[in-house]
């Protein structure tokens, strides 16, 4: 069981850097547009989705265990 989430990111025109995230393989739906002013507000951002996912479904074993 998985999930296919692809992030597409560019600049417009203007210089301002934009990332559309779409989820499914087959016939992509757009979930979320976001417009920054920069490259370093792309990573961060990039850098959020990541620590979201891997929390998601996180479960601390070490409190199973002991």
């Amino acid at each position: 069981m998985g999930r296919f989430v692809a992030y597409e990111y560019g600049t417009d025109l203007f210089g301002y850097v934009y990332v559309d995230k779409i989820k499914g393989k087959e016939r992509g739906k757009l979930v979320s547009r976001w417009v920054m002013p920069d490259l370093g507000s792309l990573v961060r951002l990039l850098d959020f989705e990541i620590y979201k996912r891997e929390n998601e479904h996180y479960e601390n074993i070490s409190s199973l265990v002991g």
